[in-house]
């Protein structure tokens, strides 16, 4: 625009920034102050209402919401209107917002931008138009392009936000590389057709010689008689080759769209961004066919499991005519990718976004293919504690439905009589889930998951272990086993005996390989497993409280997680809490409306894992373990007084019989308790969950309460109402007179920082991966001991020593009723 005036809402001009007001009448000029004064308010409404995109309504909730954010700035006039009229006038903007763009589309030959508003838009619109990259611009790039040109910052920014700001320039150029990418496509089509000189767009393009190819390599077979036996061999051989590209061409043709090239295969490092994936760059289902004669690709071996293998390395051969550090080997499960049924962008909470991916990878090679020696062979056995403490259940993984085969266990005491347990069989399909991408792109066959119950186990000891093997009985008599494991039962509730417990939250899962992943940002998930892997002979039972395996709606990655964990959950019982990214989806029930499961919903988790709860859509139980009494709540489910699992916590605290279980234990994945990452909601925590929750701890004398959640360590003092209630530090003894509130969310997802403020109430913090391990000695000494996951080394600890009586004696709101009756 080369007009000196900038259009107002109302349809009257102004003068420009740089235009000087006449001074010679002074009165004038302090009555159009005062005029463009009241009107400062328009610009700002034009802004956040042309952010919408193009032919959405802007709602009469969508204006309340943005009057209650920015009411303070309106002029005094205008707030003093009702609010109605306020309402009709903001919306009224966008009619004449639609009718100026209408007039600036006719009057403006080319622009150089499709969505231009203002004359301060055009140094960004120059500055688009001029990079040279085919992938939309980063914060980081613009953030330093403003700072170089603080005239055009200081104007955009008097009348958007930075949120705002970035989103529009991003936006912008986004639709310019579309533009250059389509007008790329014209211009190739026809191109007879001379350029506009005083219209067209200078758009830089790289024009790439074709160079002639290089001579053909001698073969090797011009120099062997035909019909000698290696000519013969060789000259088979490359048949073979022929007909697996020919067989690969037609089963990749549906999947990969033949069109020009348009960029190479490019995928950029890890940022700073917590959670950025590099895959989440490429778009898979645009990929360009285009296969090298002298690149390859060679996986092996051939077939995997041979020897009844859980899990086996592939060792893959390369060859590239031009090997660059932006050349990639994927995976992909499943291979049959299908974009057609990407959901919006709405749906993505973090990368990878397949379907919207900038990048667009040329294919140059495909592998042989590699098969399975029984890819329905039963896989990764997890156990969990039954209903009783005399009861071990096993879950497990196998492609057998049961008009297939029959699920069962083979098991008993270790060198006697081995007796069958049935199992059960369940699985789930895509309907069976609730949002995007789980119901989508995310979505993979979870094959079928077994449960066997094996009942009136011997109580723990030293002296005595099971073993068990899984098997599937398929119709024609043949057997299908699992190899042999083995576990201790669980003890006596109250029986004195050493007892091991492992608690840890938010751990995920993460590739041996180092290869990326969806979802990499769970970098100690594996220090944490290796540890207990080392450590397994002295541990009896683990908990891992929410926050499971970060699928996030991408299914295959629960087959990874319970691979990982299999050495785990394969000896000791291995219980699990429901966290937001098993559970929470909108509108499905969770108490959290957003969709931090990615669709599951919590279907996954209640599927591949079993745990003792009387409903399992509602993901609280209790369990006991010797001395231990485990109170698991599900922070995703309402848990406020008067509800149905208020009323359950307060039945599992109640029940327990502390002369035999003395060590209660409260665990839930979202912080009910203390937390000082809370710092910047004021809350120090979930808001509810103490005001709900902490006159249960204090009435039933809770010992420790456990959350994730926050990825950190940090442990408070025996508090009540926010006051500690002991000053001592690492040895507590007597009356139970406070709970011991822990975040110990540090299992291997992405750390959490702590906050400026340091409650009192904070006796030990620590941003880093690690676990908590708790040893009952007997029914009056309990170690605590927290660990990194890092070294297995102690980095925590405190002891509890006290007798019964002591849990009995009266403190505050926590005493029993007495009467002063004979």
């Amino acid at each position: 625009m080369t007009d000196s005036t900038e259009q107002t809402v109302e349809g009257e001009k102004r003068p420009a920034s740089n235009e000087i007001p006449n001074n010679n009448n002074h009165h004038q000029q302090q009555q159009q102050q005062q005029h463009d004064q009241s009107r400062e308010w328009q610009p700002m409404a034009r802004a956040w209402v042309s952010a919408f995109p193009e032919g959405q309504a802007v709602t009469g909730s969508q204006v309340e919401v943005w009057l209650d954010s920015n009411f303070s700035s309106l002029p005094a006039d205008l707030q003093s209107m009702p609010r109605t009229d306020i309402i009709d006038r903001l919306l009224s903007i966008q009619d004449v917002i639609k009718h100026l763009n209408q007039e600036k589309v006719a009057n403006q030959v080319d622009p150089p931008a499709r969505f231009q508003r203002t004359d301060q838009w055009i140094p960004v619109y120059s500055w688009l138009e001029s990079l040279d990259q085919d992938e939309v611009v980063k914060s980081k790039d613009i953030s330093d392009w403003l700072n170089e040109n603080p005239q055009v910052k200081d104007q955009l920014c008097s009348r958007h936000s930075r949120y705002h700001l970035m989103h529009y320039i991003k936006k912008c150029h986004l639709k310019i590389l579309k533009r250059r990418e389509k007008k790329g496509l014209q211009q190739s089509g026809n191109e007879a057709a001379p350029p506009n000189t005083e219209t067209a767009l200078p758009v830089q393009k790289t024009v790439v010689t074709k160079q002639p190819p290089p001579p053909p390599p001698s073969n090797p077979l011009h120099n062997i008689p035909k019909d000698s036996e290696i000519y013969v061999a060789k000259r088979n051989e490359a048949l073979r080759k022929y007909e697996i590209l020919v067989e690969l061409e037609k089963k990749l043709s549906p999947m990969f769209s033949k069109r020009p090239y348009l960029g190479p295969l490019a995928v950029a490092a890890h940022g700073k961004d917590v959670g950025v994936q590099p895959l989440s760059k490429i778009a898979i289902h645009r990929a360009v066919y285009a296969l090298h004669e002298n690149a390859s690709i060679k996986a092996s071996p051939l077939v995997l499991g041979t020897k009844g293998e859980d899990s086996q390395w592939i060792t893959l051969e390369l060859k590239s005519p031009n090997p660059s550090q932006d050349d990639w080997v994927a995976v992909f499960s499943p291979a049959n990718f299908n974009s057609s049924i990407c959901p919006s962008d709405e749906f993505y909470l973090q990368s990878p976004n397949i379907c919207t991916a900038p990048i667009k990878p040329k294919l140059v090679a495909v592998s042989n293919a590699i098969s399975f020696m029984n890819p329905k062979a039963p896989l990764y056995p997890r156990l969990a504690q039954g209903k009783s403490w005399n009861e071990m259940t096993v879950t497990w993984t196998s492609g057998y439905n049961i008009d297939e085969a029959i699920p069962f266990v083979e098991w008993g005491l270790e060198g006697a009589y081995q007796t069958l347990s049935p199992a059960g069989t369940l699985t789930f399909h895509r309907n069976s889930l609730c949002a995007p991408p789980a119901r989508t792109v995310g979505w993979r066959d979870p094959g079928f998951i077994h449960t066997s119950f094996l009942k009136d186990l011997w109580p723990n000891s030293v002296y005595i272990s099971y073993t068990y093997k899984i098997g599937h009985k398929l119709h024609n008599g043949t057997y299908i086993w699992t190899k042999i494991y083995s576990f201790k039962s669980s003890p006596f509730p109250g029986q004195d005996s050493l007892q091991q417990v492992i608690i840890f939250g938010d751990m995920g899962k993460a590739e041996r390989d180092g290869s990326n992943e969806y979802s990499n940002y769970q970098p100690g998930s594996l220090n944490t497993t290796d540890q207990l892997i080392k450590d397994l002979k002295n541990i009896d039972i683990v908990f891992h409280i929410g926050d499971i395996t970060y699928a996030n709606g991408y299914l295959s990655q629960w087959d990874q997680f319970t691979s990982q964990v299999e050495p785990i959950a394969s000896t000791v019982p291995y219980m699990i809490a429901s966290g937001n990214h098993e559970r929470d989806t909108p509108n499905s029930g969770s108490f959290y409306d957003g969709n931090d499961s990615g669709g599951e919903c919590g279907v996954p988790a209640e599927t591949m894992f079993y745990y003792p709860a009387e409903n399992r859509a509602k993901f609280w139980y209790s369990t006991d373990y010797g001395m231990f009494r485990f109170c698991i709540a599900d922070s995703e489910h309402d848990w406020r007084e008067g509800t149905e699992q208020h009323e359950f916590i307060e039945r599992c605290f109640a029940s327990a019989d502390r002369k035999q279980q003395p060590w209660l234990i409260f665990i839930a994945h979202r912080v009910l308790g203390y937390s000082s990452s809370y710092w910047q909601q004021a809350t120090f925590g979930e808001p509810m969950g103490r005001e709900s929750l902490q006159k249960l701890w204090q009435k039933y004398k809770v010992d420790v309460a456990f959350y994730g959640h926050v990825h950190n360590y940090e442990r408070t003092c025996p508090i009540y109402q926010h006051h500690c209630v002991s000053k001592e530090k690492s040895h507590y003894s007597g009356t139970v007179n406070g709970t011991i509130h822990v975040v110990v969310g540090g299992g291997g997802s992405h750390i959490s920082n702590f906050g400026p403020l340091q409650p009192d109430w904070s006796v030990y913090q620590d941003a880093d991966f690690g676990f908590v391990k708790l040893t009952a000695f007997n029914h009056s000494s309990l170690l605590f001991e927290y660990k990194k996951s890092s070294d297995g080394k102690v980095y925590d600890s405190f002891t509890i020593s006290r007798d019964y009586r002591d849990v009995l004696a009266c403190v505050h709101d926590g005493c029993e009723p007495t009467t002063l009756a004979g």
